[in-house]
C-alpha cells in the first residue's frame, strides 16, 4: 500500500503544478493593461517677443512593480508615448518655424513701415483629456490651438485611440460587428442630428456627405464621439462639431 502511495502522490503533484501553471497563464493573458500604468501630464512653456507656447500632453508611466513581468506591455506603452510626443513636438516646431520666418520678415520689411502692419506674437498651445481608460483600451483626444496672425487662431482635435493588448490604433470599424454597415448607421444618425439644428451647419456641396474610413472619433464611458474639424461641416463659430453614439442606443451593433 505504501508503495502505491508514492507514485500516486507524485501524479497528484504533477497535476497540481500543471493546473496552477495553466491558471497563472490565463490570469496573465486576462490582465487589464490599464491598471499597469498611470497617466501623467508633461508641461512645457516658453515665451519671447514673437512666439509663445504652452504645451501640455499625456505620458503613460508604467508602474515599477509591473514593469519586469510585463515587458511586452511596457514596449507597447512606450510606442504610444512616442506617437503622442512626436505629434506634439511636430506641432510646436511647425509654429515655431513659422514665427521665425515672420520675425525675419517683420524685422527686415514690416518694421520699416510700422504704421501699416500689426505686430503679432505667434502661439502654440495644447491640452488633453483621457476620456476612456479601461477594458484594455485607451482614448485620448488632444486639442491644439495655433495663432499665426489674422482674425483668429485655429483649434484642432486629434484622438489617440489604442488597443493596449497589441498597440494597434483603433478605427471606427474595429468597434462594430463585422456584419454591420457601420458607416450607414453613423451617417443616418449624424444626418438626423443635423436636421434638428439645420441653421448651424453648411448645406449643399459644403454640407455633410458622410463619414470617412479614417473618421475622427474618441471613446467615452457612455458612448462613441464622432467629430469634425473646424469648417468641415459648419462655420467657425459653431466650433468642433461632435456627435455622440451612446452605448445604450447603439450597443447592439458593437462588438
Amino acid at each position: 500500500m505504501k508503495k502505491l502511495q508514492k507514485p500516486l502522490l507524485f501524479i497528484l503533484l504533477i497535476i497540481f503544478l500543471y493546473t496552477s501553471s495553466s491558471y497563472s497563464m490565463e490570469r496573465k493573458e486576462d490582465i487589464c493593461v490599464n491598471k499597469l500604468f498611470v497617466v501623467e501630464s508633461k508641461i512645457e512653456n516658453k515665451e519671447n517677443e514673437f512666439f509663445k507656447y504652452n504645451i501640455k500632453y499625456p505620458f503613460m508611466n508604467f508602474k515599477e512593480e509591473y514593469a519586469k513581468k510585463n515587458k511586452k506591455n511596457v514596449k507597447i506603452i512606450d510606442e504610444i508615448n512616442k506617437d503622442i510626443y512626436e505629434y506634439i513636438m511636430s506641432f510646436k516646431e511647425n509654429i515655431s518655424k513659422q514665427s521665425e520666418k515672420y520675425k525675419e520678415d517683420y524685422t527686415n520689411i514690416y518694421a520699416k513701415e510700422k504704421e501699416k502692419y500689426v505686430k503679432y506674437q505667434y502661439e502654440a498651445d495644447s491640452d488633453y483629456q483621457v476620456t476612456y481608460n479601461k477594458n484594455n483600451i485607451i482614448s485620448i483626444p488632444i486639442t491644439t490651438y495655433e495663432f499665426t496672425g489674422g482674425a483668429h487662431g485655429m483649434t484642432y482635435l486629434k484622438s489617440f485611440n489604442y488597443n493596449l493588448n497589441n498597440g494597434s490604433k483603433l478605427m471606427l470599424k474595429d468597434l462594430f460587428k463585422e456584419d454591420i454597415d457601420y458607416e450607414k448607421i453613423i451617417n443616418n444618425f449624424i444626418k438626423s442630428e443635423i436636421s434638428k439644428n439645420k441653421l448651424l451647419y453648411f448645406t449643399g456641396k459644403d454640407g455633410f456627405k458622410g463619414i470617412k474610413r479614417d473618421q475622427d472619433f474618441y471613446l467615452e464611458d457612455d458612448g462613441i464621439v464622432v467629430y469634425f474639424q473646424l469648417y468641415d461641416i459648419a462655420p467657425y463659430y459653431v466650433g468642433i462639431p461632435k456627435f455622440k453614439l451612446t452605448y445604450n442606443q447603439f450597443g447592439d451593433y458593437l462588438k
